[in-house]
This record gives structure tokens, C-alpha cells and sequence, in this order.
């Protein structure tokens, strides 16, 4: 039942539903073709997520403690430690109390970098799953487990913790996909509002103290503001700190009709618009963004509601670039990549399988928000489970 198919309609559908409760008056109506669009992608992923289930294709392995992960986690912490020394002993986080401008974005060294962070999140979920695995060696595997997300919190990387987080979340319910009650499920749903309320208190503070309000930290006024609250959201007994998860998970969608809705194609399909299509959508940026350099490519940007509000799905760049065409090559390029990635990792009996499918449905769940397979911090996460499988030593 965890499969990327099911995750593509449950995730997309999370999204409508929320759409449809109308908080904000930015927000363009869903046009007829994105719903035909929704409706039908849906329904293949079905048929495709439903072959899986009824083959019982992803199901969980056990994965056997080693003594490597010790000094594999000290490693990979050796790796930050060099980066640190690269930057003249400062991370992004130090770099708030030492006041030197230092991001994320900025820190790190070019390629090893993108190793070192992709290989973090691959080994924070594989030591994840060795921890749903064994039952003598647990404490030594959530030592070296929390420490391998210390990284993110130093170089100030919120989108890495979370990614390995929901791929860890992806490991659990594969595990225990048979034992999902509705217990389980509501505890869940009700952890979800507590955190989407607790999310839209941190956003407060965030706001009012980088536009420096001078009102209380926890006003909800400014970013209702920004977000185009109606009167009636205002109105209403919902408490105002929910309207942050709301814009966080709809806007996307109201980013993509406003594109669909404004964007006007100077040129008809050709060679060069498929080209960057197949380069900028499909291919890690770490590797495309050195192509469209290369050759001076021309990658316009969607529409957006309003500037504060910049995510537009992954279905947004493929509309640029190639209109309801470019849309629909994207789903059917994912949809294909997912089945035979899986049914690879499966053939190969890989003890990497879960952590592939668990990262693959990471992928599906945040391509509401942006194009994960272009986006080098989850998609290259994807090599690692083939490459340690073809080349692991009991296969050798």
C-alpha cells in the first residue's frame, strides 16, 4: 500500500482538498483541464500502485547490525568537520552568533558537497531501518542515527532533516503497512494538526521578526496579509495559526493554475524547448545546471501569485517549457522511472529496497511542491541503493 503511486493520489489529493477550503482570496479557481489532468494521472497511478499491492512487491527486510556504521557515521562527520575547516572553521549555524553571512546555500565544497549531503541522508535511513530491525544493538543505532542529522542543524538545512524524516516515516509504514488501524491513523491525523499548528507559530515568529512589526511575535496579521486571507477565514473559529499550512500546501497549486492560466508559449514544440525539457526537469541540477550553462539555454520561470509565494509544483516548468504536452511528458516520465527503479532494487533482491521505495515516495509526496527529480538533495539519494547493491561484496 506505501507505494509512489498511491503516495502521487493521496498527496495530490491532500492538496485539492485543502485548495478547496478557499482561506485565500490570491488564489485562481482550479480550471477544468488541470482537473481532467488530476483525474486521469490518478487513475493510472491506481491501476499501477494496485498491481503492486496485489503482487505484495514492497514488503520489509531486516537488515543485519555491523560494526561498519560506527565508523561509516564518523566518517561522513569527518566530512563536515573538513567542510567546517574549509570555510575557516565556521558553519551556517555558528555563523548567526559570529554575525559572518554564511547560508547553506553557500556552504560546503563544490561536488564533495553533494556527496557528502546525499550520502548523510541515504545512511540516516538506512541506519533507520537497522533500527526497526534489530532489538540488541537499538541504543547504539540511535546514537549513531541522531547524529548523523546533527549535520542538517548546522548547516541550517531544514529541507534535509525533513526529507530524511518522511523517508524514515516511509520506512516505518512499509514495515507495519499491514498493521495500520484506524487508531493508528488518527493519532497520526491528530500529531498532523498539532504540528501544522505548531508549524504556524514558529512562522510567526519567523515573520514579524524579519519584517521587524513591532507587535507580538505570535500576531497572526502579517502573514494572513501576505497570504491574502478572506474575510471569512478571518471570521471563523479556526485558529489563524493553521492559515501557514495552508498556504504552505496549496499555494503550489495555486502558483500552477496561475501559470497555466497566464503563461502565453511564443513557440510551438521544437528540438531545442525538448532538449531543456529532458535536461532541466529530468536530470539532477547539479549536473543540468552545467548543460544550461553550457549552451546558454533559456529556462523561463512560471507565474506566481504573489512574490512571497514561489513554489509551483513540479508540473509548473514542464508547462513553460512545453506546454500540456511538457505536463504530461513529466508524469509519464516519473511514472515509468518509479516502476522499474522499484522492480530493479527488487530483481537484485537488493537489502536496499525499502530505503529506495521509501526515498522514491519522499519524491512523489514533495513534487506537490517542486520537481524532486531535478532536485539533487533527494534525487541523487537514489543512486546509492543500486550502486551499493551492484556492487556489494556478497554479489561480487
Amino acid at each position: 500500500m506505501i507505494n509512489p503511486y498511491f503516495i502521487y493520489i493521496s498527496s495530490f489529493l491532500a492538496v485539492l482538498a485543502a485548495y478547496s477550503f478557499k482561506w485565500s482570496k490570491l488564489f485562481p479557481d482550479i480550471g477544468i483541464p488541470l482537473i481532467v489532468f488530476f483525474l486521469g494521472s490518478m487513475i493510472i497511478a491506481f491501476f499501477i500502485g494496485r498491481t503492486f499491492l496485489k503482487r505484495n512487491i514492497i514488503t520489509f527486510n531486516k537488515l543485519q547490525f555491523t560494526h561498519k556504521v560506527e565508523w561509516i557515521t564518523y566518517l561522513i562527520l569527518c566530512g563536515y568537520f573538513i567542510e567546517f575547516l574549509y570555510h575557516g572553521g565556521n558553519f551556517p549555524l555558528l555563523a548567526i552568533f559570529t554575525k559572518i553571512p554564511l547560508s547553506y546555500h553557500e556552504f560546503g565544497i563544490p561536488t564533495f558537497h553533494v556527496l557528502l549531503v546525499t550520502f548523510n541522508s541515504f545512511f540516516s535511513v538506512y541506519l533507520f531501518q537497522m533500527i526497526l530491525s534489530e532489538t540488541k544493538n537499538t541504543r547504539n543505532l540511535f546514537i549513531f542515527f541522531i547524529l548523523t542529522l546533527v549535520p542538517s542543524l548546522l548547516i541550517m538545512n531544514r529541507g534535509m532533516l525533513v526529507m530524511i524524516l518522511i523517508s524514515c516515516l516511509f520506512v516505518y509504514l512499509i514495515k507495519y503497512q499491514r498493521q495500520i488501524t484506524l487508531n493508528k491513523v488518527s493519532g497520526l491525523l491528530a500529531l498532523g494538526f498539532l504540528g501544522l499548528y505548531l508549524f504556524g507559530i514558529v512562522g510567526n515568529v519567523r515573520v514579524n521578526n524579519t519584517y521587524q512589526t513591532n507587535t507580538s511575535l505570535l500576531d497572526n496579521n502579517l502573514f494572513m496579509q501576505i497570504g491574502g486571507a478572506t474575510e471569512g477565514f478571518k471570521d471563523s473559529l479556526i485558529p489563524k495559526e493553521y492559515f501557514w499550512g495552508y498556504i504552505y500546501l496549496a499555494s503550489p497549486l495555486a502558483n500552477l493554475q496561475e501559470t497555466i492560466n497566464k503563461y502565453e508559449h511564443e513557440e510551438d514544440i521544437n528540438t531545442l524547448a525538448t532538449f531543456t525539457f529532458v535536461i532541466t526537469q529530468t536530470i539532477p541540477d547539479f549536473i543540468s545546471k552545467r548543460v544550461v550553462s553550457l549552451y546558454e539555454l533559456e529556462v523561463p520561470s512560471g507565474k506566481q501569485i504573489t512574490p512571497e509565494l514561489n513554489v509551483s509544483t513540479a508540473f509548473s516548468q514542464p508547462f513553460v517549457i512545453l506546454g500540456w504536452f511538457g505536463i504530461s511528458l513529466f508524469t509519464i516520465f516519473i511514472f515509468i522511472f518509479a516502476f522499474f527503479y522499484i522492480l530493479i532494487l527488487k530483481r537484485l533482491n537488493s537489502e536496499y529496497f525499502v530505503i529506495g521505495v521509501a526515498i522514491m515516495n519522499t519524491m512523489f509526496l514533495f513534487n506537490t511542491f517542486s520537481n524532486m527529480f531535478s532536485f539533487t538533495g533527494l534525487s541523487f539519494q537514489l543512486v546509492y541503493p543500486l550502486l551499493f547493491t551492484l556492487f556489494s561484496p556478497k554479489r561480487i
